[in-house]
């Protein structure tokens, strides 16, 4: 889908070195506290008080290098970047910029207790040697979304009863990952998925 190898190689090097740039579909392991991981019952998602411990616990975005922002608390309203290269083709930024807006809905909404929320999801180009760093205006995706309405949406697609049926908690590894249920990485992953589901989100 990329322009060549060069750009492969340098978008690979770009997560390799900057990190931050959000999920791939082999989710990143991250550890659980005995708090959130009960010792017995059914695996809930792990939760957190606020988007930014979340976010930090994560590590699929970052303050740090501008991947995250938290633009206001009350009503929460959060910005996520993607990673590109310039010579990225257009249909992947689209598909990545659709994907973390995907991310800033439903990671918020399944692992805060926040009563909606709303992302700006953006492309951030990068360039190494020397490094640079800068927004673009698009392609550009805004949702703001209620937890009823984001779960309307996801409902009106694939069968799901509650927001934390979006996720499958296991610690197989000893450590608890949340990774996207299996039904739901096709809307999540697959351009034609991220489309339905943003169309259903949308017209909330």
């Amino acid at each position: 889908m990329r322009k060549g190898l060069f750009g492969l190689a340098a978008l690979s090097l770009a997560v390799l070195v900057l990190g931050g740039c959000g999920e791939t579909e082999a989710p990143k392991v991250v550890e659980a506290s005995a708090a959130e991981a009960p010792a017995s019952g059914p695996l809930k998602p792990m939760k957190f008080a606020t988007v930014t411990e979340m976010i930090d616990d994560k590590a699929d975005f970052s303050e740090e290098n501008g991947t995250f922002k938290v633009i206001s608390s009350e009503p929460l309203h959060i910005q996520l970047a993607t990673q590109v290269v310039a010579n990225d083709l257009d249909e992947v930024k689209l598909a990545e910029v659709r994907r973390v807006a995907l991310y800033g809905v439903y990671r918020t909404l399944i692992h805060t207790d926040a009563p909606s929320v709303r992302v700006s999801a953006l492309p951030m180009e990068v360039t190494l040697n020397p490094y640079t760093a800068r927004y673009l205006d698009s392609p550009k995706v805004e949702i703001a979304v209620t937890r009823d309405e984001a779960l309307q949406a996801v409902a009106g697609l694939i069968e799901v009863d509650t927001l934390e049926d979006l996720v499958t908690p296991n610690t197989d590894l000893g450590i608890q990952i949340d990774a996207w249920s299996k039904p739901f990485e096709p809307l999540y992953f697959k351009p034609e998925g991220q489309q339905a589901l943003l169309a259903a989100l949308q017209s909330k």
